[in-house]
């Protein structure tokens, strides 16, 4: 099976789209400094529009893209799709999202959902934080998650010194 990827640039944001086949195996979100655009498909394309409408504080809707779940658990599946449902300028906990996907108790294995999360971004991870507000664990780091809930309004911007 052929893999291939593309990535989109918008501001400081970088999107990798990790193909395999026909389907989008993963993404990858990073800061964009040092990397080069690079769109093949109509689905790029699309993903390059929609980060350059969230970049520019614009409601976005990402498009569908032909996601390959192979290898993700029922509970992942679950916790993945509540994640998708949870709107711009809202934050969650990981307790809130282990309840919406039907077991209470999973705060932790929600975390390890989220920090395996091959959907950054379009499942947005970057809205889940602690059961008291603080921000945690973030693959591409707590720079970018608060940068992300920054742009989404639901933090306010950090005071710059100076």
């Amino acid at each position: 099976m052929a893999t291939r990827t593309e990535t989109c640039l918008a501001g400081p944001l970088a999107l990798t789209i990790h193909w395999q086949g026909d389907e989008v195996a993963s993404l990858s979100l990073d800061w964009s400094k040092g990397k080069t655009r690079r769109l093949a498909t109509e689905a790029g394309e699309a993903v390059q529009a929609a980060l350059e409408r969230y970049v520019a504080g614009e409601e976005t809707d990402w498009p569908a893209l032909p996601w390959r779940l192979e290898g993700l658990s029922d509970f992942a599946r679950r916790v993945l799709a509540e994640l998708a449902r949870v709107p711009r300028g809202q934050m969650v906990s990981y307790g809130w999202l282990a309840a919406k996907a039907g077991r209470p108790k999973a705060a932790r294995a929600v975390g390890r959902v989220m920090a395996r999360n091959p959907f950054p971004m379009l499942v947005p991870c970057h809205r889940v934080v602690g059961a008291d507000g603080t921000l945690t664990g973030f693959g591409p780091g707590l720079d970018m998650k608060r940068y992300l809930l920054e742009r989404e309004g639901a933090l306010a911007p950090k005071p710059t010194q100076g």
